[in-house]
C-alpha cells in the first residue's frame, strides 16, 4: 500500500482594512480637533471684531484732536460729548498745564461694546508767541 499523505493547505487571511473600533477612535480624535479649531475660529472673529472697534475709535480720537489742534490758540476750548452712531467723543482742555502759555488737550472716544471700553489721546499746544 502507498501511504498517501493528506496535507491540507490553509490560505492566511491577511487583514487588509480596519476594525470598527480602529474607525470610531480615529472619528472621535478627528472631532475633537474640529471642535477646537471651531472654537478658535469664533475666538478670532470676536477678537477682529473687537480690533476693528478699537481702530475705529482710535480714528476718532485723532480726526478730532488734528481738527482741534489745527485751530488758532485762543480757540482751543474743551467740549462734547458728540455722539456719533456707536462712539462717543468728548474733549477737555487744560489751561497753562504743565507749563505757561501751554494748552494740554485730552480727546476721549467711549463706546460699549461687552461693557464700556474708551481710548484716550493727550496732546500739548503751545502759544507760539
Amino acid at each position: 500500500m502507498i501511504n498517501k499523505q493528506v496535507t491540507k493547505t490553509t490560505k492566511q487571511m491577511t487583514n487588509g482594512g480596519f476594525t470598527l473600533m480602529e474607525v470610531m477612535i480615529g472619528m472621535a480624535i478627528f472631532l475633537i480637533g474640529f471642535l477646537a479649531i471651531g472654537s478658535l475660529q469664533t475666538k478670532a472673529i470676536n477678537g477682529n471684531s473687537s480690533a476693528r472697534e478699537a481702530t475705529e475709535a482710535a480714528t476718532r480720537a485723532t480726526d478730532q484732536l488734528e481738527t482741534l489742534i489745527s485751530l488758532p490758540y485762543n480757540s482751543i476750548v474743551g467740549g462734547g460729548p458728540v455722539t456719533n452712531g456707536a462712539y462717543t467723543v468728548s474733549w477737555a482742555v487744560l489751561n497753562d498745564t504743565p507749563l505757561a502759555n501751554t494748552k494740554t488737550i485730552t480727546v476721549t472716544v467711549n463706546w460699549l461694546d461687552r461693557g464700556p471700553r474708551s481710548f484716550v489721546v493727550t496732546y500739548m499746544k503751545t502759544d507760539n508767541l
